[in-house]
């Protein structure tokens, strides 16, 4: 993780674009691979199953040719007449030239069929054989045995060595066979025709022969195998057979390595089970190339698609690039820069904004430039004007002397609140004073304009003395005054009465400044709402407008005004402000325009 945080943006973007669907396309490639692969093996297993049920139907088909042949033969006339006469009368039959005619014109289109046989009781009356031999004592029991128990039936033998001894047989056969009976019912001889197992075969498994590599078998009830279109190994004949008992008639099963997909079917007419087999890897001989097709075609599309995220990347991080470098140059001072920019898209929208910001940056950079510049000359215009103030101060102070030596005690007293007033507005040392100080030079001030209005102005400050070292900044009050005064009482046209209170509820502190004036219409009323506001630039009382943003810039916006006012019959201005801020240590000062002092 830390090595991806510290790696290009277009890599990342390469990496976390390239390595999903790199895993995408291999998910996609090995299921559609796999999709693939079942279904071709399902299909060729379906063309198995179709082609053993072929076998079977057209095993049933011969098998019921060859059994209406036998059925043909015994239910012949002259076979019948044979079967009916006495054993003394038994010499008469041998070579019967009819019931042999009737066998070579049946049996002779059929190659499989070797050998035909016509039998009564011992003796052979027919048979299609070339050369001499000797009846098997044994097998011929056997058959008038069978043949009695299913009379009229053709029955098919398993494989066995043939109806004559050995020495007289080429190789083990089928015999299929069926009793002669007599009015009697008694089984008194057999049509027994001996079938080549190699011919049969080829007849019914060649042809239906469908895939390569297919082998396909034939076995009696017993297990052994009848025919087959190839040879197929005892050890593997066994291991099929046992699955078939075992009752799985579709299976894959391992023989000496190789896995083989098995399944059979069972012939219900001769109980004979047909096997087809072929290794599984054969039923899809082309999966190795679609697999290879497969890992070609995803390595090619993660490939191109990687491509294509590399063009994508660097079309997102080579503007990014740029405006890199650009803020570099910024970083540098170089507040000029502007990037070229002809995108619509968000990155575009980033590049103009970040001209923007440069430019203001800029513009911004030139204003302090400049605003320091001003301040410094302001600075050294004000050390050169501080000498007026105290030159006037001194005066003032001379002056007082003389009217005391006078014995004009009341100018005097004018001339000192004057005084005060002076040097209470030229201390800069705190813009944050005690709200007892504060009152002091509101009473400075009432007291001179009680000297010039005379009866025209009455006066009362009342302060919670719990608030006495409330600090709020300077010169907040006397603007409220002296708007009172001017706006309100002066032009009332009649006495005026001025009060100033402070009070606590919980955690807020109430000033008031309230007059018994004139009031204000609702258009004057509106414009000093904005006033109170910091809303209002056209507003001519810019005394009270810097006393509004200081207290909102000192406070945090947590002040609020409340003016309550009557048109003809004064007005009252409330200022409400948060008793903890009031509580702030003094090294925090907002400074103070000149504006305060109107």
């Amino acid at each position: 993780m830390h090595f991806f945080k510290n790696i290009l943006f277009w890599k990342k973007l390469l990496i976390m674009g390239a390595i999903p669907l790199a895993l995408l396309g291999v998910v996609i490639g090995v299921l559609s691979y796999q999709k693939a692969d079942n279904v071709v093996r399902q299909s060729e297993k379906r063309v198995l199953s179709d082609s053993i049920n072929r076998v079977d139907v057209s095993l049933n088909v011969k098998v019921r040719q060859i059994d209406s042949l036998m059925q043909t033969i015994a239910g012949s006339a002259e076979a019948q007449r044979l079967a009916n006469l006495s054993e003394k009368d038994a010499p008469a039959i041998v070579g019967t030239t009819e019931l042999a005619q009737l066998c070579q014109n049946l049996f002779d289109p059929f190659a499989e069929i070797s050998d035909v046989n016509i039998l009564f009781g011992e003796q052979v009356i027919y048979t299609s054989r070339t050369e001499d031999a000797t009846l098997d004592p044994d097998i011929l029991a056997m058959l008038y045995e069978r043949a009695s128990s299913y009379p009229g039936k053709a029955i098919w033998s398993d494989l066995m060595t043939g109806l004559y001894d050995s020495e007289s047989t080429s190789g083990d056969g089928l015999l299929i066979y069926t009793g002669l009976r007599s009015d009697t019912d008694d089984t008194v001889g057999l049509v027994v025709a001996e079938v080549d197992p190699s011919t049969f075969g080829s007849y019914i498994l060649t042809k239906q022969k469908i895939l390569g590599y297919q082998t396909t078998f034939i076995t009696d009830r017993e297990g052994a195998v009848i025919c087959g279109d190839n040879a197929v190994r005892d050890d593997w004949r066994e291991a099929i057979l046992l699955r078939y008992k075992e009752g799985e008639r579709k299976s894959n099963i391992e023989l000496d390595g190789t896995t083989y997909y098995v399944c059979s079917q069972y012939n219900g007419l001769t109980g004979w089970v047909t096997f087809t087999m072929i290794p599984d890897n054969k039923l899809f001989p082309e999966a190795s190339s679609l697999k290879q097709y497969t890992v070609v075609l995803v390595a090619v599309s993660v490939l191109l698609a990687s491509v294509f995220l590399l063009i994508q990347a660097l079309a997102i991080t080579k503007p990014l690039a740029r405006l890199k470098t650009g803020m570099k140059q910024v970083q540098d001072k170089n507040f000029e820069l502007q990037l070229e920019n002809d995108r619509k898209d968000e990155i575009g929208e980033l590049t103009e904004t970040f001209n923007y910001m440069v430019n203001r940056i800029h513009i911004l950079v030139n204003q302090v430039y400049q605003e320091k510049i001003a301040q410094k000359i302001a600075e050294i215009e004000a050390l050169q004007a501080q000498i007026n103030p105290h030159f006037l101060y001194n005066t003032l102070d001379t002056i007082n002397w003389m009217l005391i030596d006078r014995d004009e005690m009341e100018v005097s007293a004018i001339v000192v609140a004057l005084g005060k007033l002076m040097q209470y507005s030229m201390d800069t040392s705190t813009s944050m004073v005690t709200l007892t100080e504060e009152c002091r030079h509101v009473r400075d001030y009432l007291l001179i304009q009680k000297f010039r209005l005379e009866d025209r102005l009455e006066f009362s400050l009342n302060f919670d003395p719990s608030l006495e070292s409330f600090r709020v900044p300077k010169l907040i009050l006397q603007p409220l005054i002296e708007n009172a005064i001017d706006h309100g009482i002066q032009h009332s046209g009649r006495p005026g009465i001025l009060r100033v209170n402070a009070s606590r509820a919980g955690n807020r502190v109430y000033i008031t400044v309230s007059d018994n004036g004139r009031g204000m219409t609702p258009d004057e009323l509106f414009q000093f709402k904005r006033l109170l506001c910091n809303d209002s630039i056209g507003y001519k009382n810019i005394g009270v407008r810097n006393v509004a943003r200081r207290l909102q810039l000192h406070f945090n916006d947590r002040c609020e005004f409340v003016v309550d006012n009557t048109l003809g019959g004064g007005l009252s201005i409330t200022i409400v402000l948060p008793l903890d801020e009031g509580a702030l240590p003094e090294d925090i000062t907002i400074p103070i325009s000149e504006e305060g002092q109107t």
